[in-house]
């Protein structure tokens, strides 16, 4: 393959030598028609040796195109004609100062090019080496974060079942909102996790989307079931197809990406506000929309919603590490699909596509 590459480098830059010898004979001979200076034909040939020098690899070909030049100046156009002999003798001088010129150009393009390519090198290094310094930055700002927020809900946890332990005869009614408390902050927890763990697969470039026609009546309530305890007193409304819905994906990948943005759009959605799920069959592909009536994303940070570590204005992010959403863009591209967010009259709708590829068609 290698050995195949480097022969058609050599076919091309050779044509390209070759090419342009024809290109400036051709123009030579269209002056001389005109009966122009012939030394204006040097000026040709040397224009032609330099563009060989910046397209072709190497100066093999440039200096070729020198040594070629003088001999095809003095073939087509010293006298006599068509021959390698002149009756001039000051043409050796011409010949002499044409070849000097076409190598001196030859090596000082050369040279610039090789020159040029190091610099672009040297900035490639200096962009990896800011690139990685600032991924090591990400990754430390990242620990930080979730260094403080596992620390509240962990701690909610912790206090919550020190007060089952040692109060026995607590009422019913506040066993049932610390043991709430509880399952809200470890869903949180599970959630937090299984981003991280995801974020993990997709940063060693493991994401493997392994797709298999799921039922929408599965996975829709096993996304639900993820979020139940954070819902209060929020309602689920849904919008299903009355036909059975098979739906080409990785199942634990796109409950992940349902239960980030249920999960989302309960944070932002009033204690008695309302989720509408709405899945419909659009021909090729899938679309699942998740609204809500809370408040809108601020337009400045609406195109950054799905960048990783971003964490918006007071209505986008009130804790958290900017993971979530930035993980479902992921895995829904690895699906081969889009998701897109945009504001409402009231609320926000979050809406991503999964290809069908022709499993219900």
């Amino acid at each position: 393959m290698k050995a195949n590459k480097i022969r058609g480098r050599i076919i091309i830059d050779a044509s390209i030598m070759l090419g342009l010898f024809i290109v400036c004979t051709g123009i030579c001979y269209l002056l001389d028609f005109f009966r122009v200076n012939d030394l204006n034909f040097l000026i040709i040939y040397i224009l032609g040796i330099l563009i060989t020098a910046v397209f072709t690899h190497g100066y093999v070909y440039s200096l070729s195109l020198s040594v070629l030049s003088v001999f095809g100046y003095n073939f087509f156009f010293t006298v006599p004609r068509y021959t390698f002999h002149f009756n001039d003798k000051s043409y050796i001088v011409t010949f002499i100062l044409m070849l000097i010129v076409g190598v001196f150009i030859s090596t000082v393009t050369y040279q610039l090019k090789r020159r040029l390519a190091q610099i672009n090198a040297l900035n490639e290094e200096k962009a990896r080496l800011k690139s990685e310094a600032e991924k090591e930055q990400m990754k430390a700002t990242l620990l930080r974060s979730i260094s403080h927020d596992l620390r509240t809900p962990l701690t909610t946890m912790k206090n919550g079942a020190e007060v089952l332990l040692n109060n026995q005869m607590i009422e019913e009614s506040d066993r049932q909102e610390i043991l709430s408390s509880i399952v809200s902050k470890a869903d949180w927890t599970i959630r937090l996790v299984e981003n991280l763990l995801s974020l993990s697969r997709i940063e060693q470039e493991n994401l493997t989307v392994k797709k298999k026609p799921e039922a929408l009546e599965e996975i829709i309530p096993q996304a639900v079931r993820t979020i139940h305890g954070a819902l209060g007193n929020r309602k689920i409304h849904y919008d299903m197809p009355a036909e059975l819905l098979l739906v080409p994906m990785d199942a634990t990948l796109i409950i992940q990406t349902i239960s980030n943005i249920l999960g989302n759009a309960v944070k932002h959605t009033a204690e008695n506000g309302n989720i509408t799920i709405k899945v419909w069959n659009a021909g090729h592909n899938s679309v699942f929309r998740i609204s809500n009536d809370g408040a809108p994303i601020r337009e400045e940070d609406l195109p950054h919603i799905f960048d990783a570590y971003y964490k918006g204005g007071d209505s986008m992010q009130e804790n958290g590490v900017g993971l979530g959403l930035s993980i479902c863009k992921l895995i829904i591209t690895a699906h081969g699909g889009k998701i897109t967010a945009r504001n409402l009259e009231q609320g926000v709708v979050f809406e991503f596509m999964l290809p069908m590829e022709d499993n219900n068609g």
